[in-house]
């Protein structure tokens, strides 16, 4: 397959390396500045508690219009650059490519088939804590990773097949959703919590694994974007999902923290108003108390256009 990488950071460099261990596979990696310059001298590196990776020579550019029409675009970007970058991958979309929406939150499948036409967006879930730890240079840190995804109507399509097969060439850990919908919430309602958390305490993962009243804020944060996520019409298993995800925090390594902790320590702008920010104001139209999620966005505000 030929596959873009747009957006070569923490998710899109850790799938991408991999799938770019499979000959048959053509992958690009679209990044910039630092970033893009250690990728092109030094090839892209992936370090892993489940193996190491790295890619050298690696494919990579800043411009789309370099690579032209793929099989597949891994879309790996923050939320708010979403409309934009949706159209500067244009260059990379023919008539059947698919578009894999890899954002921790809810809706950008929305945008980019706005942008791109109907049809090219698929639905991709993430579970695993992934960052950028120096130019060139991505990080995964859990033993852990698992990749979801499905076509938005619900469907069996053949390049979503085809994708699955080469994630699974390559040993990614990867299931297809025939609800990908009701699976996006699902993920929301981890990442909005560990995210929050996270970045209130500034602190990994530790914090919420060795302190009782701070694990105990975090379950109090999953169960209210699971009512937020029943409000809207998904009927999710509460109990089950908070099981889910408590233990995978408790299997995380003690220094894993959300990509938004990272960004609020390297001075970026936060996906706040898309995570607590969201579900608070959600929680206003349905009247759901989420106090949890207020005080996150609340002690969150001052920095979401960041303060580097």
């Amino acid at each position: 397959m030929r596959i873009a990488i747009m957006g070569s950071g923490g998710i899109g460099g850790f799938y991408g390396a991999q799938l770019a261990q499979d000959p048959d596979n053509d992958v690009w990696f679209i990044a910039r500045g630092a970033h893009l310059e250690a990728i092109r001298k030094n090839g892209l590196v992936m370090k892993s508690p489940g193996g190491n990776v790295t890619v050298s020579p690696a494919q990579a550019t800043s411009d789309p219009a370099e690579i032209g029409p793929v099989d597949m675009v891994v879309f790996a970007v923050k939320l708010y650059s979403v409309p934009e970058v949706a159209a500067f991958c244009r260059p990379l979309v023919g008539e059947h490519t698919g578009v894999i929406s890899m954002q921790n939150g809810i809706g950008s499948e929305v945008i980019i088939d706005d942008v791109l036409g109907a049809g090219h967006a698929i639905g991709g879930i993430v579970y695993a804590p992934l960052r950028i730890e120096a130019p060139g240079v991505i990080r995964h840190d859990s033993p852990n990773a698992q990749l979801v995804v499905g076509e938005m109507t619900g469907e069996k399509t053949d390049r979503l097949t085809r994708f699955i097969d080469s994630c699974h060439k390559v040993g990614i850990n990867v299931a297809e959703s025939l609800d990908i919908q009701t699976a996006l919430w699902e993920k929301f309602v981890m990442i909005s919590s560990f995210a929050g958390l996270t970045c209130l305490t500034r602190q990994p993962v530790r914090a919420i694994q060795e302190d009782e009243i701070t694990f105990d804020l975090f379950t109090q944060a999953l169960r209210e974007t699971i009512a937020i996520a029943r409000a809207e019409g998904f009927e999710l298993d509460g109990d089950t999902l908070v099981e889910k995800f408590t233990g995978i925090v408790r299997s995380m390594l003690g220094e894993a923290q959300s990509s938004m902790l990272t960004d609020l320590e390297n001075g970026n702008a936060l996906e706040n108003d898309w995570f607590s920010g969201m579900i608070y104001e959600k929680g206003q139209q349905h009247g759901i108390p989420t106090p949890v999620h207020q005080a996150i966005y609340v002690a969150l505000k001052p920095f979401a256009a960041g303060s580097g």
